[in-house]
């Protein structure tokens, strides 16, 4: 709890009493006991806490619980929501009731729980009415209370989701005969395009017969042997990561027919005699 400290008479007063001792003092200043800083008349309502006496006498070299960090945090929050619900216009608070908040909240551990909350007022407050502490109660509890929608805003996405979720399911469930329909196609056209390969002379005459003129410079017919082979035995799951032997191999295969001596071009035979 703050105390303050009369400027004009130095007597220490509990902030709940502070006001009536300024009425009958009628001092314009006080100091908090703890930090000493000077109030007005009419600044120190909004001094609800102070620096703790270990804070106050350890200086820098002070260091606050975690524990005691969350839980002020959480008064803090509390509190802050209370003053907010008792300023707002559209609360609709009676003026009694307001007043009595406001006193209420120059104290800086008001309990967030009911029942001990009602035992707090009793003996804080001197506020003996069970009437008047259940109106208090009703504003502090409507002021904290979490909004209703915020609750379903979050049972919605969750529902959200799960739709989404089944749906998902679902989709896969239904793509899994079709992934393996098309991984059976793609079995059985790898199995034909491996059943293909009959050798390096074949697939020379086939790449020769497929390209313009029927003639294509060695390296690149080379480059197209070696990834034809590669394409129609990787399907069988063999390994051809050896490319410098399959380079070999196809150019190998090539008959010396097929060869010129003015170019460097690789023709059929008949292409070939005429260069």
């Amino acid at each position: 709890m703050v105390y303050f400290e009369c400027q004009k008479c130095n007597e220490t007063v509990k902030k709940p009493k502070l006001a009536r001792h300024l009425q009958v003092c009628g001092s314009g200043y006080v100091s908090c006991i703890d930090c000493s800083k000077v109030f007005a008349w009419n600044e120190w309502e909004s001094h609800t806490s102070c620096v703790s006496e270990a804070q106050k006498y350890q200086g820098k070299l002070y260091e606050a619980k975690e524990d005691n960090k969350k839980g002020q945090v959480k008064q803090d929050a509390w509190i802050d929501n209370i003053e907010k619900k008792i300023a707002d216009p559209a609360s609709g608070i009676s003026p009694q009731t307001k007043g009595l908040l406001q006193k209420l909240l120059g104290f800086n551990n008001i309990p967030r729980k009911q029942k001990p909350f009602g035992n707090f007022v009793k003996n804080s407050v001197k506020i003996w009415d069970e009437k008047k502490i259940s109106e208090m109660w009703e504003v502090i509890n409507s002021a904290n209370k979490a909004p209703a929608n915020a609750s379903a805003g979050a049972t919605a996405p969750n529902g959200a989701n799960a739709a989404a979720g089944a749906s998902d399911a679902a989709a896969t469930a239904a793509a899994k005969p079709a992934a393996a329909a098309a991984a059976a196609a793609g079995a059985k056209a790898a199995g034909a395009g491996a059943s293909a390969w009959r050798g390096w002379k074949r697939a020379l005459d086939e790449e020769l017969q497929s390209a313009p003129g029927n003639e294509l410079p060695w390296k690149r017919l080379r480059d197209a042997l070696v990834q034809r082979y590669c394409s129609e035995h990787v399907a069988k799951g063999e390994n051809s990561s050896d490319n410098l032997g399959l380079e070999f191999a196809a150019l190998a295969c090539i008959p010396e027919a097929y060869l010129s001596k003015s170019d460097g071009l690789v023709r059929l035979p008949d292409k070939a005699s005429d260069a």
